[in-house]
């Protein structure tokens, strides 16, 4: 998914994330940093307060670690909507 814009800070910002080597930011377990985008493990940039919800776009600050697919599930939700935004891995997932 596209940020809108600017593709030069959008891929230095994911950079920066990535040589950081963090866990995802959501279900808290290890990314492997490896894994080609679009496979559910691989490492994606989260909006932790997301952009439809003002949350700005290139803030490094506002840009967290994640899975693909935790980021996926977390959606536009954040603390207090009243799902909860905290996600684990079971079996299944």
């Amino acid at each position: 998914m596209s940020w809108g814009g600017n593709g030069n800070a959008e891929r230095k910002l994911k950079a920066r994330l990535r040589a950081e080597g963090r866990p995802c930011h959501i279900c808290g377990m290890p990314i492997d940093y490896s894994l080609p985008p679009g496979d559910p493990w691989s490492f994606e940039a989260d909006h932790v307060n997301p952009r439809a919800r003002g949350g700005a776009s290139y803030d490094y600050g506002n840009l967290d670690a994640a899975h693909r697919i935790c980021n996926q599930r977390k959606g536009a939700h954040v603390p207090g909507d009243g799902r909860p935004t905290e996600i684990r891995r079971t079996r299944l997932f």
